[in-house]
């Protein structure tokens, strides 16, 4: 394709100096834009979901007009995709944390007491000072485990879950906690550099082991309370970590 390029910007660059035989020569020019129309494809970004930072390629397949359209409809951009934190055990396989947010006793997300967590403030800090400047996400490339920034009574950085019928269903990747936005009014924005852009998700998905509803239907009200008494505010706690057998 760039090779195609600098043969037409050659020949836009010499049309005034072509002798008589220039009109045996204007269809060469022509194919060659031809070719590059047909050169641009649709890349479908793919998103690894839990792998670290990685850039994925879009480029445009408008319909090629000139050559300066070529040069200013072909881009690149990035899709970051980030891992969550992991918790670091001692040896009795035991780790300190703070609770974030609690939905059920299956469903809790949890600070470790870690050097990375206590990165959080800071984090915040530059998110209020500088998101609010980076562009807005296209709509085509909010997908499913893209990570953005939104502003919700303040600045997070959500993770895409689904998309599905006009809506988008975000994750706070420090929090945990879900939001809803419109697909096509969703006021993502780009992360942007620093922490926002490196940091891993610091909220750590957990739940209590051993530990079902007595109603099929699921975790009630009561249940609910009584955990968040238990475990919510600034305290410490500690949590032996096992593996899970459904």
């Amino acid at each position: 394709t760039s090779r195609a390029v600098e043969k037409v910007m050659s020949w836009l660059e010499r049309g005034d100096s072509v002798g008589e035989d220039a009109g045996d020569s204007l269809d060469q020019p022509l194919e060659e834009l031809d070719l590059v129309q047909h050169q641009l494809v649709d890349f479908k970004p793919t998103v690894d979901v839990d792998g670290p930072l990685k850039s994925v390629k879009i480029a445009s397949s408008d319909p090629v007009k000139d050559i300066k359209s070529v040069l200013a409809e072909e881009e690149e951009c990035t899709l970051p995709t980030l891992a969550w934190q992991q918790v670091e055990e001692d040896q009795h396989g035991e780790f300190q944390f703070m609770v974030s947010h609690i939905l059920s006793p299956e469903e809790m997300y949890l600070h470790p007491v870690s050097e990375m967590s206590g990165q959080l403030a800071q984090l915040e800090v530059e998110m209020g000072r500088i998101a609010g400047y980076e562009k807005l996400a296209r709509v085509e490339e909010v997908m499913v485990g893209s990570v953005w920034a939104v502003l919700q009574e303040m600045w997070y950085r959500v993770r895409v879950n689904a998309v599905s019928h006009g809506q988008v269903e975000l994750q706070s990747i420090d929090y945990g906690h879900y939001l809803h936005v419109d697909h096509h009014d969703h006021h993502l924005h780009r992360l942007p550099p620093g922490l926002a852009s490196t940091l891993p998700g610091l909220a750590v998905k957990c739940h209590l082991s051993r530990v079902r509803p007595v109603q099929d239907k699921g975790w009630g009200k009561l249940a609910l309370q009584m955990i968040t008494s238990c475990l919510e505010g600034v305290d410490q706690h500690t949590a032996l970590a096992v593996e899970r057998s459904d």
